[in-house]
C-alpha cells in the first residue's frame, strides 16, 4: 500500500513557479483593471441625424462629449441661412472609461462604439485637441477619405502639430486630416508658411 506524499516529498521548483505565475496573473489583472478605469476619448456611432441629440443627452448625464461642427450656408424659405452641421455625420466623441461603456450605450441615439480588432478604438487626445481648435477657428469641412499623398505637419499657430495630406492650393493650403480608425477625413485651410513637408 502506497503512502500519500508529504510536503517534504514534493519537488520545490513547481511551487516557486506557481507563486511566480500567481504574481504575473495578479500584475496582468491590475493592468487590465487600470485599462478599464482609464478615461479616454472614444468615437460612438449614432442613429442618422441624432448627433446633436446624443451630445445633449451625454452632457445631461455628466459625460464629457465632443461634437465637431462646421458652418454651411443653406437655402431655407427663399433666403440663405447659416447652419451648423456635424463634421462626421453619425459620429460623436465621448470621454469615458471602458468600465462605464454600458452607461454610454444606454444614451438614446447611440448605436455602438467604433471598434478596432474587436475592442473600442481609443482616439488620441492630440487628435481631439487639434479638431477642437480647427472647428473653433472655423477652418474645417468634410472631405472624401484619403490614404496617400504628400504629408505635412503644421509648424505654427493654434493647429501646431496637426498632421495631414496636402490636396490643393486656393489662396491657402488645403490639408486633409484622415482618421483611419473611422475612415473619415476633414479638410483644413492653412497658410503656406504654417506647414512643413514630412517627406
Amino acid at each position: 500500500m502506497c503512502n500519500p506524499p508529504t510536503l517534504t516529498d514534493l519537488p520545490g521548483p513547481p511551487l516557486q513557479s506557481d507563486r511566480g505565475s500567481a504574481i504575473i496573473a495578479h500584475g496582468e489583472a491590475e493592468a487590465c483593471r487600470d485599462q478599464l478605469q482609464r478615461q479616454c476619448w472614444y468615437a460612438v456611432y449614432t442613429r442618422a441625424r441624432h448627433e446633436k441629440c446624443v451630445a445633449e443627452h451625454c452632457t445631461l448625464r455628466g459625460v464629457r462629449v465632443f461634437l465637431p461642427l462646421y458652418c454651411v450656408q443653406r437655402l431655407w424659405k427663399q433666403r440663405r441661412a447659416k447652419v451648423m452641421l456635424p463634421l462626421f455625420p453619425s459620429y460623436v466623441f465621448v470621454r469615458t472609461a471602458l468600465e462605464d461603456r454600458l452607461q454610454i450605450l444606454c444614451v438614446p441615439g447611440i448605436v455602438s462604439f467604433v471598434s478596432f480588432n474587436g475592442a473600442p478604438a481609443v482616439v488620441p487626445d492630440a487628435q481631439i485637441h487639434s479638431l477642437s481648435r480647427a472647428t473653433t477657428l472655423g477652418r474645417v469641412s468634410p472631405h472624401v477619405y484619403l490614404q496617400s499623398g504628400r504629408r505635412v505637419r503644421v509648424t505654427a499657430g493654434p493647429l501646431l502639430g496637426l498632421e495631414g495630406i496636402v490636396v490643393g492650393f486656393k489662396g491657402s493650403v488645403q490639408v486633409v486630416v484622415s482618421f483611419e480608425w473611422m475612415a473619415r477625413s476633414v479638410a483644413v485651410s492653412l497658410d503656406g508658411a504654417e506647414v512643413e513637408s514630412l517627406r
